[in-house]
């Protein structure tokens, strides 16, 4: 979990400069809007579905969805001084929905998932606001990035809600905070990971002012776009690995807010990794116990064929039938050979088992080759010979 203190102070800190007093609303067109009916609002996936069928792409759809949440969710005062970060459940989603009350991670969350069930690309931010025209961090905040064809932008549906005054929400669609560009949203939302500036010349933590602008464009390109390619194919741990990486590279911790998120960061990647280790022998387990089972069945086969030869290969079967009898015997023990060998080596005890199936392959092989040189010559000799072949293998044993 985040450390509390460090969530605490962001919200008592930056809710008062979500609505700014005589400054101007940025004025959009809303020609595309519609009004969500309410027997639809139970569920993300039902705003989701609605959405979709009645409006026309991703603008009108990401436009109704702003209006609607400013308009319909409030502000969780009650609950601001223990938020419960990242409750990005379907549970909290739909309880937020039903109570129509919210912190920045529920208002961020629901959007973004709202829009990814509706087939728009959006992704939670996780970061810090700053007041305005002075680059100080007031406190930890979550917005979301949407990508939009191939630009992104940057909506903070919390902030476009309304404001808190003096420990009352005071509700009122602002629509500043819908779709700005990065370049602008910098402004006011640093993300913790520098990635989700969405700039080829991101700031860094402790650059926060007016020569940090001009400082970030004398260092190397980021080409942010090659590594949202990277991220996309990454796994939950991976992200965070190369998120923290990134965090620290640019400015680290360089305010009590980071700090927090960096501790949480590492906590999350120590667990993530131990259960990794974890998950990673488990399917070594399941893997190893395939291959036993496939061994074992093997091991019947060859015994059903070793009965059936004790017979003299009686009720006769076609020389090619029993051919392919031990032929299928041989290729499905060189495959549970080769699994076992791509196998890795584990610890003392799977390394002990892996040793005995080794072992016990290795001897059904030579028992299996000297079978095929056995059927070979059988199909070789004369029909009248064969009987022979089998009271000379006896004779051989003796």
């Amino acid at each position: 979990m985040k450390s509390a203190i460090a969530v605490l102070l962001g919200l008592l800190l930056f809710i008062s400069a979500g609505a700014q007093k005589g400054k101007p609303v940025k004025e959009v067109a809303t020609a595309a809007i519609v009004q969500i009916p309410e027997t639809v609002t139970a569920t993300p996936g039902e705003i989701a579905s609605w959405l979709k069928a009645h409006t026309r792409g991703s603008q009108g759809f990401q436009q109704s969805l702003f209006n609607w949440m400013s308009t319909h969710i409030a502000y969780d005062v009650e609950n601001m001084n223990s938020p419960n970060s990242y409750r990005d459940s379907l549970a909290a989603m739909t309880r937020t929905l039903r109570t129509r009350k919210g912190l920045c991670t529920d208002y961020a969350v629901l959007y973004a998932w709202i829009c990814r069930a509706g087939g728009i690309n959006a992704v939670m931010v996780s970061g810090y606001g700053l007041l305005p025209d002075m680059m100080t961090p007031t406190g930890s905040h979550d917005w979301v990035a949407v990508k939009d064809g191939g630009r992104w932008t940057i909506t903070d549906p919390t902030w476009g809600a309304g404001a808190v005054d003096n420990g009352r929400f005071v509700p009122g669609i602002n629509w500043t905070w819908f779709q700005l560009s990065p370049q602008l949203a910098v402004k006011r939302h640093i993300p913790y990971d520098p990635l989700w500036q969405l700039l080829s010349f991101p700031l860094r933590h402790d650059e926060l002012n007016a020569q940090g602008f001009a400082a970030a464009t004398q260092r190397p390109v980021f080409a942010f776009n090659d590594t949202l390619n990277v991220w996309a194919r990454q796994s939950r741990l991976e992200r965070l690995q190369g998120a923290a990486a990134r965090i620290r590279r640019y400015g680290g911790m360089s305010n009590p807010f980071i700090v927090s998120e960096l501790d949480w960061m590492d906590q999350t990647i120590r667990v993530l990794a131990d259960n990794q280790q974890i998950e990673a022998r488990n399917r070594s387990i399941d893997q190893f116990n395939e291959i036993n089972r496939n061994y074992t069945e093997v091991v019947k086969q060859y015994n059903e064929y070793v009965a059936f030869k004790n017979h003299q290969f009686l009720p006769e079967m076609k020389d090619e039938a029993i051919k392919r009898m031990i032929e299928g015997i041989s290729v499905k023990l060189l495959g549970a050979e080769k699994a076992l060998a791509g196998l890795p080596v584990g610890d003392d005890s799977m390394q002990h088992n892996m040793k005995e199936l080794s072992d016990a392959i290795g001897e059904m092989k030579e028992k299996v080759v000297n079978e095929q040189a056995f059927v070979n010559k059988y199909i070789k000799t004369a029909r009248e010979k064969r009987k022979e072949l089998f009271y000379v293998q006896v004779a051989d044993k003796l």
